[in-house]
Protein backbone atom coordinates (compact mmCIF):
# COMPACT_ATOMS: atom_id res chain seq x y z
CA UNK A 1 0.00 0.00 0.00
CA UNK A 2 1.40 3.49 -0.86
CA UNK A 3 -0.48 6.62 0.43
CA UNK A 4 -1.11 9.47 -2.33
CA UNK A 5 0.50 12.92 -1.79
CA UNK A 6 -1.94 15.88 -1.53
CA UNK A 7 -1.66 17.06 -4.71
CA UNK A 8 -2.72 13.64 -5.75
CA UNK A 9 -5.40 13.46 -3.60
CA UNK A 10 -6.54 16.89 -4.84
CA UNK A 11 -6.94 15.64 -8.24
CA UNK A 12 -9.81 13.20 -6.93
CA UNK A 13 -11.13 15.26 -4.94
CA UNK A 14 -11.87 18.21 -7.71
CA UNK A 15 -12.64 15.88 -10.18
CA UNK A 16 -16.41 16.05 -11.20
CA UNK A 17 -18.65 14.51 -14.28
CA UNK A 18 -18.38 18.08 -15.97
CA UNK A 19 -14.49 18.08 -15.18
CA UNK A 20 -12.87 14.66 -15.44
CA UNK A 21 -9.19 14.94 -14.07
CA UNK A 22 -7.65 12.48 -16.50
CA UNK A 23 -4.54 13.03 -18.79
CA UNK A 24 -4.28 11.50 -22.51
CA UNK A 25 -2.42 10.60 -25.30
CA UNK A 26 -3.01 9.84 -28.88
CA UNK A 27 -0.17 7.51 -30.64
CA UNK A 28 -0.74 7.71 -34.33
CA UNK A 29 0.76 4.37 -35.45
CA UNK A 30 2.00 3.04 -38.95
CA UNK A 31 1.20 -0.99 -38.84
CA UNK A 32 3.75 -2.60 -39.26
CA UNK A 33 3.43 -5.40 -42.51
CA UNK A 34 1.03 -8.37 -41.50
CA UNK A 35 -0.78 -6.06 -39.07
CA UNK A 36 -4.16 -7.89 -40.35
CA UNK A 37 -3.11 -11.15 -40.47
CA UNK A 38 -1.31 -11.04 -36.85
CA UNK A 39 -4.30 -9.01 -35.39
CA UNK A 40 -2.78 -5.84 -34.55
CA UNK A 41 -5.17 -5.13 -30.94
CA UNK A 42 -3.96 -8.49 -29.76
CA UNK A 43 -0.22 -7.58 -30.05
CA UNK A 44 -0.97 -4.89 -28.77
CA UNK A 45 -2.62 -6.52 -26.15
CA UNK A 46 -0.37 -8.99 -25.16
CA UNK A 47 2.58 -5.99 -25.62
CA UNK A 48 0.86 -3.87 -22.43
CA UNK A 49 0.55 -7.13 -20.66
CA UNK A 50 4.30 -8.43 -21.35
CA UNK A 51 5.16 -4.53 -19.85
CA UNK A 52 3.16 -5.10 -16.75
CA UNK A 53 5.91 -5.30 -14.54
CA UNK A 54 7.93 -2.31 -15.78
CA UNK A 55 4.77 0.10 -14.76
CA UNK A 56 3.61 -0.29 -11.74
CA UNK A 57 0.97 2.19 -11.53
CA UNK A 58 -1.16 -0.10 -13.95
CA UNK A 59 -2.24 -2.26 -11.35
CA UNK A 60 -3.19 -0.04 -8.85
CA UNK A 61 -6.46 0.81 -7.58
CA UNK A 62 -7.54 3.35 -4.73
CA UNK A 63 -8.69 2.42 -1.81
CA UNK A 64 -10.49 5.24 0.28
CA UNK A 65 -10.22 5.89 3.96
CA UNK A 66 -13.17 5.24 5.84
CA UNK A 67 -15.31 9.28 5.45
CA UNK A 68 -12.72 10.01 3.38
CA UNK A 69 -11.29 11.99 6.38
CA UNK A 70 -7.46 10.94 5.18
CA UNK A 71 -5.87 10.78 2.27
CA UNK A 72 -6.20 7.27 0.27
CA UNK A 73 -4.04 4.28 -0.76
CA UNK A 74 -2.89 3.23 -4.05
CA UNK A 75 -3.42 -0.93 -3.41
CA UNK A 76 -1.57 -3.77 -5.62
CA UNK A 77 -5.43 -4.71 -6.98
CA UNK A 78 -6.06 -8.33 -5.79
CA UNK A 79 -9.04 -8.45 -9.22
CA UNK A 80 -7.01 -6.62 -11.89
CA UNK A 81 -8.10 -7.87 -15.19
CA UNK A 82 -6.25 -5.77 -17.96
CA UNK A 83 -9.68 -6.70 -19.95
CA UNK A 84 -11.16 -3.56 -18.47
CA UNK A 85 -8.28 -1.97 -19.86
CA UNK A 86 -6.84 -2.33 -22.90
CA UNK A 87 -10.17 -1.93 -25.57
CA UNK A 88 -10.48 -1.98 -29.22
CA UNK A 89 -12.37 0.79 -31.09
CA UNK A 90 -13.15 1.55 -34.93
CA UNK A 91 -13.94 5.28 -36.20
CA UNK A 92 -16.71 5.47 -39.44
CA UNK A 93 -15.66 6.44 -43.18
CA UNK A 94 -13.66 8.02 -44.25
CA UNK A 95 -11.48 7.57 -40.93
CA UNK A 96 -10.06 11.08 -41.55
CA UNK A 97 -8.64 13.43 -38.54
CA UNK A 98 -11.97 15.24 -38.43
CA UNK A 99 -13.34 11.42 -36.99
CA UNK A 100 -10.63 10.90 -34.77
CA UNK A 101 -11.09 13.90 -33.10
CA UNK A 102 -14.49 13.21 -32.25
CA UNK A 103 -13.84 9.85 -31.05
CA UNK A 104 -11.43 11.51 -29.06
CA UNK A 105 -13.64 13.60 -27.26
CA UNK A 106 -16.38 11.10 -26.67
CA UNK A 107 -13.43 9.19 -24.69
CA UNK A 108 -12.34 12.55 -22.88
CA UNK A 109 -15.57 13.44 -21.32
CA UNK A 110 -15.77 10.31 -19.50
CA UNK A 111 -14.39 9.99 -15.84
CA UNK A 112 -12.81 6.78 -15.30
CA UNK A 113 -13.98 3.87 -13.09
CA UNK A 114 -12.65 4.49 -9.34
CA UNK A 115 -13.08 0.78 -8.49
CA UNK A 116 -10.62 -0.19 -11.20
CA UNK A 117 -6.89 0.91 -12.02
CA UNK A 118 -7.29 4.68 -13.03
CA UNK A 119 -6.10 3.98 -16.77
CA UNK A 120 -7.32 2.82 -20.26
CA UNK A 121 -5.64 2.45 -23.68
CA UNK A 122 -8.26 2.29 -26.53
CA UNK A 123 -6.53 0.63 -29.99
CA UNK A 124 -8.42 2.56 -32.62
CA UNK A 125 -8.38 1.03 -36.51
CA UNK A 126 -10.46 2.41 -39.50
CA UNK A 127 -8.22 5.43 -39.85
CA UNK A 128 -7.01 6.55 -43.36
CA UNK A 129 -4.14 5.35 -44.92
CA UNK A 130 -3.83 2.28 -43.04
CA UNK A 131 -3.08 3.69 -39.97
CA UNK A 132 -4.58 2.76 -36.74
CA UNK A 133 -3.64 4.95 -33.37
CA UNK A 134 -3.86 4.52 -29.44
CA UNK A 135 -5.50 6.86 -26.80
CA UNK A 136 -4.69 6.07 -23.78
CA UNK A 137 -6.10 8.24 -20.51
CA UNK A 138 -4.58 8.20 -17.07
CA UNK A 139 -6.14 9.44 -14.20
CA UNK A 140 -4.15 12.75 -12.80
CA UNK A 141 -3.55 11.35 -9.70
CA UNK A 142 -1.43 9.04 -10.59
CA UNK A 143 1.19 10.57 -13.04
CA UNK A 144 1.88 14.08 -14.28
CA UNK A 145 3.52 14.79 -17.17
CA UNK A 146 6.88 13.87 -16.35
CA UNK A 147 5.80 10.32 -14.84
CA UNK A 148 3.57 10.28 -17.89
CA UNK A 149 6.97 9.96 -20.12
CA UNK A 150 8.49 7.88 -17.96
CA UNK A 151 5.71 4.99 -18.13
CA UNK A 152 5.36 6.06 -22.41
CA UNK A 153 8.82 5.27 -22.29
CA UNK A 154 8.82 2.25 -20.77
CA UNK A 155 5.72 1.02 -23.20
CA UNK A 156 7.82 2.01 -26.25
CA UNK A 157 10.51 0.62 -28.06
CA UNK A 158 13.59 2.68 -29.87
CA UNK A 159 13.35 -0.60 -32.67
CA UNK A 160 10.50 -2.71 -34.19
CA UNK A 161 11.23 -5.89 -32.71
CA UNK A 162 10.16 -5.32 -29.00
CA UNK A 163 13.03 -5.43 -26.32
CA UNK A 164 12.26 -8.14 -24.10
CA UNK A 165 10.78 -6.84 -20.66
CA UNK A 166 13.75 -7.59 -17.85
CA UNK A 167 11.98 -10.13 -14.64
CA UNK A 168 10.97 -8.19 -11.76
CA UNK A 169 12.96 -8.24 -9.26
CA UNK A 170 10.24 -9.72 -7.33
CA UNK A 171 7.06 -11.51 -8.39
CA UNK A 172 3.92 -9.63 -8.39
CA UNK A 173 1.72 -9.98 -5.61
CA UNK A 174 -2.15 -8.31 -5.07
CA UNK A 175 -2.16 -6.66 -1.70
CA UNK A 176 -4.26 -7.86 0.97
CA UNK A 177 -6.94 -5.12 1.72
CA UNK A 178 -7.16 -4.13 5.43
CA UNK A 179 -10.03 -3.63 7.25
CA UNK A 180 -12.14 -0.59 8.01
CA UNK A 181 -10.77 -1.11 11.47
CA UNK A 182 -7.34 -0.94 10.15
CA UNK A 183 -8.12 2.22 8.02
CA UNK A 184 -9.66 3.97 10.88
CA UNK A 185 -6.74 3.48 13.15
CA UNK A 186 -3.68 4.42 10.54
CA UNK A 187 -6.23 7.99 9.72
CA UNK A 188 -6.20 8.46 13.17
CA UNK A 189 -2.83 8.60 13.72
CA UNK A 190 -2.62 10.53 10.54
CA UNK A 191 -4.61 13.46 11.77
CA UNK A 192 -3.07 13.13 15.04
CA UNK A 193 0.09 14.40 13.39
CA UNK A 194 -2.07 17.48 11.20
CA UNK A 195 -1.68 20.18 14.28
CA UNK A 196 1.94 19.70 14.70
CA UNK A 197 2.48 19.35 11.24
CA UNK A 198 0.19 22.92 10.14
CA UNK A 199 2.08 24.90 12.78
CA UNK A 200 5.63 23.81 11.45
CA UNK A 201 4.44 24.06 7.83
CA UNK A 202 3.46 27.78 8.74
CA UNK A 203 6.62 28.36 10.45
CA UNK A 204 8.31 27.50 6.92
CA UNK A 205 5.78 29.58 4.61
CA UNK A 206 6.13 33.25 7.07
CA UNK A 207 9.81 33.18 5.43
CA UNK A 208 9.22 32.56 2.21
CA UNK A 209 6.04 34.95 1.65
CA UNK A 210 7.92 37.94 3.38
CA UNK A 211 11.29 37.12 0.93
CA UNK A 212 8.63 36.89 -1.75
CA UNK A 213 6.96 40.51 -0.53
CA UNK A 214 10.30 42.27 -0.37
CA UNK A 215 11.54 40.28 -4.00
CA UNK A 216 8.37 41.53 -5.75
CA UNK A 217 8.62 45.31 -4.20
CA UNK A 218 11.56 45.58 -4.64
CA UNK A 219 11.25 44.75 -8.64
CA UNK A 220 8.11 47.36 -8.92
CA UNK A 221 10.48 49.77 -7.78
CA UNK A 222 13.10 49.48 -9.62
CA UNK A 223 10.86 48.91 -12.67
CA UNK A 224 9.16 52.08 -11.88
CA UNK A 225 12.57 54.32 -11.39
CA UNK A 226 13.26 52.81 -15.05
CA UNK A 227 9.91 54.20 -16.38
CA UNK A 228 8.94 50.65 -17.07
CA UNK A 229 6.59 48.03 -17.06
CA UNK A 230 6.64 45.38 -14.29
CA UNK A 231 5.38 41.92 -13.82
CA UNK A 232 4.46 40.36 -10.64
CA UNK A 233 3.72 37.08 -9.22
CA UNK A 234 0.51 38.96 -7.97
CA UNK A 235 -0.70 40.48 -11.07
CA UNK A 236 -4.66 39.70 -12.07
CA UNK A 237 -4.99 38.07 -15.05
CA UNK A 238 -8.07 39.40 -16.78
CA UNK A 239 -11.38 37.65 -17.33
CA UNK A 240 -11.63 36.15 -20.84
CA UNK A 241 -14.12 33.53 -22.35
CA UNK A 242 -11.36 31.23 -21.30
CA UNK A 243 -12.38 31.55 -17.64
CA UNK A 244 -15.82 30.78 -16.93
CA UNK A 245 -18.08 27.46 -15.87
CA UNK A 246 -17.60 24.44 -18.44
CA UNK A 247 -19.43 21.16 -19.23
CA UNK A 248 -18.11 18.07 -20.36
CA UNK A 249 -18.68 18.44 -23.98
CA UNK A 250 -14.85 18.96 -25.53
CA UNK A 251 -12.87 20.36 -28.45
CA UNK A 252 -10.30 18.86 -29.37
CA UNK A 253 -7.19 19.79 -32.27
CA UNK A 254 -4.01 18.39 -32.74
CA UNK A 255 -0.80 19.31 -35.30
CA UNK A 256 2.79 19.36 -35.42
CA UNK A 257 5.03 21.96 -35.50
CA UNK A 258 8.62 21.57 -37.15
CA UNK A 259 10.92 22.04 -34.45
CA UNK A 260 13.31 23.08 -36.87
CA UNK A 261 11.56 26.25 -37.32
CA UNK A 262 11.23 27.10 -33.77
CA UNK A 263 14.78 26.54 -33.21
CA UNK A 264 15.98 28.55 -36.11
CA UNK A 265 13.76 31.21 -34.23
CA UNK A 266 15.39 30.73 -31.17
CA UNK A 267 18.73 30.76 -32.52
CA UNK A 268 17.88 34.44 -34.34
CA UNK A 269 16.38 36.20 -31.22
CA UNK A 270 18.92 34.23 -28.74
CA UNK A 271 16.21 32.99 -26.59
CA UNK A 272 15.38 29.40 -25.62
CA UNK A 273 12.93 26.63 -27.30
CA UNK A 274 9.93 27.25 -24.32
CA UNK A 275 9.92 31.20 -24.77
CA UNK A 276 9.75 30.66 -28.43
CA UNK A 277 6.60 28.14 -27.60
CA UNK A 278 5.40 30.24 -25.29
CA UNK A 279 5.17 33.46 -27.62
CA UNK A 280 3.69 31.11 -30.28
CA UNK A 281 1.02 30.31 -28.19
CA UNK A 282 0.73 33.83 -27.01
CA UNK A 283 0.71 35.04 -30.61
CA UNK A 284 -2.25 32.42 -31.37
CA UNK A 285 -4.27 33.67 -28.23
CA UNK A 286 -3.98 37.78 -29.30
CA UNK A 287 -5.15 36.71 -32.39
CA UNK A 288 -7.90 34.97 -31.92
CA UNK A 289 -9.58 37.12 -29.65
CA UNK A 290 -9.17 40.10 -31.57
CA UNK A 291 -11.06 38.21 -34.94
CA UNK A 292 -13.33 37.94 -32.03
CA UNK A 293 -13.29 41.76 -30.49
CA UNK A 294 -12.51 39.93 -27.01
CA UNK A 295 -8.72 41.15 -26.34
CA UNK A 296 -8.28 42.22 -23.29
CA UNK A 297 -6.05 45.41 -22.26
CA UNK A 298 -4.46 43.19 -19.63
CA UNK A 299 -1.73 40.85 -20.91
CA UNK A 300 -3.25 37.38 -20.59
CA UNK A 301 -1.54 35.00 -17.65
CA UNK A 302 -0.37 31.45 -18.78
CA UNK A 303 0.10 28.52 -15.83
CA UNK A 304 3.22 26.80 -16.76
CA UNK A 305 2.98 23.60 -15.06
CA UNK A 306 6.87 22.83 -14.08
CA UNK A 307 8.56 19.37 -12.57
CA UNK A 308 10.16 19.07 -9.02
CA UNK A 309 11.05 15.40 -9.40
CA UNK A 310 14.29 15.02 -8.61
CA UNK A 311 16.38 11.96 -9.99
CA UNK A 312 15.60 9.94 -6.67
CA UNK A 313 12.11 10.19 -7.50
CA UNK A 314 11.85 9.05 -11.06
CA UNK A 315 9.44 6.17 -11.63
CA UNK A 316 7.82 6.75 -8.50
CA UNK A 317 4.36 7.97 -10.43
CA UNK A 318 2.30 10.90 -8.54
CA UNK A 319 2.61 14.36 -9.05
CA UNK A 320 5.81 16.33 -8.41
CA UNK A 321 4.64 19.42 -10.34
CA UNK A 322 3.87 23.25 -9.32
CA UNK A 323 1.93 25.83 -11.37
CA UNK A 324 4.49 29.11 -12.49
CA UNK A 325 2.61 32.59 -13.48
CA UNK A 326 3.89 33.76 -16.36
CA UNK A 327 2.61 37.05 -18.37
CA UNK A 328 2.29 36.16 -21.96
CA UNK A 329 2.12 39.95 -22.73
CA UNK A 330 -0.62 39.55 -25.57
CA UNK A 331 -0.80 43.79 -24.97
CA UNK A 332 2.05 43.80 -26.85
CA UNK A 333 1.27 44.05 -30.84
CA UNK A 334 4.67 43.65 -31.94
CA UNK A 335 5.41 39.58 -32.08
CA UNK A 336 9.12 39.87 -31.10
CA UNK A 337 8.77 42.40 -28.68
CA UNK A 338 6.51 40.27 -27.08
CA UNK A 339 9.34 37.61 -27.55
CA UNK A 340 11.85 39.55 -25.76
CA UNK A 341 9.41 40.52 -22.69
CA UNK A 342 8.18 36.59 -22.75
CA UNK A 343 11.84 35.73 -22.25
CA UNK A 344 12.62 38.69 -19.87
CA UNK A 345 9.62 37.63 -17.80
CA UNK A 346 10.41 33.36 -17.89
CA UNK A 347 13.93 34.05 -16.45
CA UNK A 348 12.34 36.53 -13.40
CA UNK A 349 9.31 33.28 -13.08
CA UNK A 350 12.40 30.47 -13.09
CA UNK A 351 14.15 33.05 -10.20
CA UNK A 352 10.84 33.06 -8.23
CA UNK A 353 10.61 29.41 -8.49
CA UNK A 354 14.03 28.73 -6.98
CA UNK A 355 13.30 30.75 -4.40
CA UNK A 356 10.43 28.55 -3.17
CA UNK A 357 10.84 25.16 -1.25
CA UNK A 358 9.73 22.85 -3.96
CA UNK A 359 7.54 21.02 -1.45
CA UNK A 360 5.82 23.64 0.12
CA UNK A 361 3.21 23.57 -2.19
CA UNK A 362 2.30 19.43 -1.65
CA UNK A 363 2.63 20.15 2.05
CA UNK A 364 -0.16 22.86 2.48
CA UNK A 365 -2.44 20.09 -0.16
CA UNK A 366 -1.75 17.69 2.84
CA UNK A 367 -3.43 19.14 5.48
CA UNK A 368 -6.91 19.05 4.52
CA UNK A 369 -9.09 16.30 4.64
CA UNK A 370 -10.18 14.81 1.14
CA UNK A 371 -13.90 14.92 2.40
CA UNK A 372 -13.50 18.89 2.88
CA UNK A 373 -11.43 19.66 0.30
CA UNK A 374 -14.40 17.98 -1.99
CA UNK A 375 -17.30 19.63 -0.87
CA UNK A 376 -15.36 22.46 -1.12
CA UNK A 377 -14.68 21.92 -5.26
CA UNK A 378 -18.74 20.87 -5.60
CA UNK A 379 -19.40 23.92 -3.94
CA UNK A 380 -17.08 25.57 -6.51
CA UNK A 381 -18.36 23.81 -9.14
CA UNK A 382 -22.62 24.25 -7.76
CA UNK A 383 -21.99 27.67 -7.25
CA UNK A 384 -20.08 28.73 -10.77
CA UNK A 385 -17.62 30.69 -7.95
CA UNK A 386 -15.27 30.83 -10.95
CA UNK A 387 -17.39 33.74 -11.94
CA UNK A 388 -16.94 36.05 -8.89
CA UNK A 389 -13.59 35.80 -8.76
CA UNK A 390 -10.36 37.01 -11.01
CA UNK A 391 -8.75 33.69 -12.69
CA UNK A 392 -5.39 32.61 -11.74
CA UNK A 393 -4.37 32.21 -15.21
CA UNK A 394 -6.19 32.29 -18.08
CA UNK A 395 -4.70 29.47 -19.76
CA UNK A 396 -2.39 26.06 -19.17
CA UNK A 397 0.51 25.75 -21.20
CA UNK A 398 2.65 22.83 -20.95
CA UNK A 399 6.06 22.22 -22.76
CA UNK A 400 7.16 18.32 -22.38
CA UNK A 401 10.59 17.59 -24.06
CA UNK A 402 10.40 14.07 -25.60
CA UNK A 403 12.60 11.40 -27.51
CA UNK A 404 14.33 12.81 -30.97
CA UNK A 405 14.48 9.05 -32.52
CA UNK A 406 11.89 7.50 -33.60
CA UNK A 407 9.56 4.52 -31.30
CA UNK A 408 7.72 1.65 -32.06
CA UNK A 409 4.63 0.23 -30.04
CA UNK A 410 4.13 -3.52 -30.77
CA UNK A 411 6.27 -3.26 -33.59
CA UNK A 412 4.53 -0.10 -35.28
CA UNK A 413 6.03 3.05 -35.63
CA UNK A 414 5.28 5.67 -33.62
CA UNK A 415 4.12 8.67 -36.31
CA UNK A 416 3.10 11.22 -33.94
CA UNK A 417 2.32 11.99 -30.04
CA UNK A 418 -0.20 14.03 -29.30
CA UNK A 419 -1.09 15.14 -26.04
CA UNK A 420 -4.89 15.35 -24.56
CA UNK A 421 -5.06 17.15 -21.24
CA UNK A 422 -7.80 18.89 -18.92
CA UNK A 423 -10.02 21.69 -19.31
CA UNK A 424 -11.42 22.91 -15.88
CA UNK A 425 -14.41 25.40 -14.60
CA UNK A 426 -12.54 29.18 -15.24
CA UNK A 427 -9.51 27.21 -17.34
CA UNK A 428 -11.64 26.39 -20.50
CA UNK A 429 -8.21 26.27 -22.76
CA UNK A 430 -5.64 24.11 -22.62
CA UNK A 431 -2.51 23.71 -24.76
CA UNK A 432 0.06 20.73 -24.33
CA UNK A 433 3.21 20.55 -26.35
CA UNK A 434 5.33 17.23 -26.93
CA UNK A 435 8.67 16.85 -28.54
CA UNK A 436 9.30 13.82 -30.71
CA UNK A 437 11.05 12.95 -33.61
CA UNK A 438 12.05 16.50 -35.08
CA UNK A 439 8.36 17.64 -34.41
CA UNK A 440 6.57 19.60 -31.18
CA UNK A 441 3.14 17.55 -31.83
CA UNK A 442 0.67 19.55 -29.84
CA UNK A 443 -2.65 18.95 -28.70
CA UNK A 444 -5.50 21.70 -27.63
CA UNK A 445 -8.26 20.58 -25.88
CA UNK A 446 -10.97 22.84 -24.76
CA UNK A 447 -14.27 22.93 -23.81
CA UNK A 448 -16.77 23.13 -26.54
CA UNK A 449 -18.94 25.97 -25.96
CA UNK A 450 -15.51 28.23 -25.26
CA UNK A 451 -13.34 26.98 -28.19
CA UNK A 452 -16.18 25.90 -30.52
CA UNK A 453 -13.96 26.86 -33.84
CA UNK A 454 -10.70 24.94 -32.37
CA UNK A 455 -9.13 24.28 -36.08
CA UNK A 456 -9.18 28.14 -36.51
CA UNK A 457 -7.28 28.45 -33.21
CA UNK A 458 -4.85 25.34 -34.16
CA UNK A 459 -4.25 27.17 -37.77
CA UNK A 460 -3.61 30.41 -35.73
CA UNK A 461 -0.39 28.59 -34.32
CA UNK A 462 0.80 27.71 -37.43
CA UNK A 463 0.61 30.79 -38.69
CA UNK A 464 2.38 32.84 -35.50
CA UNK A 465 5.21 29.84 -36.19
CA UNK A 466 5.10 31.48 -39.35
CA UNK A 467 5.22 34.88 -38.60
CA UNK A 468 8.38 34.34 -36.00
CA UNK A 469 10.00 32.43 -38.85
CA UNK A 470 9.46 35.04 -41.40
CA UNK A 471 11.14 37.57 -38.66
CA UNK A 472 13.76 36.17 -37.77
CA UNK A 473 14.89 35.84 -41.45
CA UNK A 474 14.21 39.54 -41.77
CA UNK A 475 16.09 40.81 -38.18
CA UNK A 476 18.55 37.94 -37.04
CA UNK A 477 20.08 37.75 -33.66
CA UNK A 478 17.92 40.97 -32.57
CA UNK A 479 15.99 40.65 -29.88
CA UNK A 480 13.89 44.01 -28.97
CA UNK A 481 13.24 44.86 -25.26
Amino acid sequence: MQQLSGIDTMFLNIESNACPMHVGGLLILEPPPGNEEDGGFERVRRHVESRLSLVPPLRRRLLTTPWNLDHPYWVEDPDFDLVHHVRHRAVPRPGDDAKLRELVCELSSTPLDRNLPLWELHYVEGLSGGRVATFTKVHHAAIDGVSGAEILSNLLDVTAEPRRAPPPDKPWQPDVIPSPLELTERSLRSLAHRPADALRLIKNTIPVLLASGRAAWERRKLAESRDAPSTSTFDIAPRTRFNRQITARRAYAFGSLPLSAIKAVKNAFRTTVNDVVMAICSEALRAYLVDKDELPAKPLIAGVPMSTRTDAEKGAGGNRVLFLRASLHTDVADPVARLAKINAEMGVVKERQRAVPANLMGDWAQLPAPALMARAARLYENFSIQDYHAPAFNVVISNVPGPPIPLYLAGARVLANYPVSIPYHGLGLNITLFSYCGMLDYGITAHYDTVPDIDHFAALLHRALETFVERARAEPASLHP
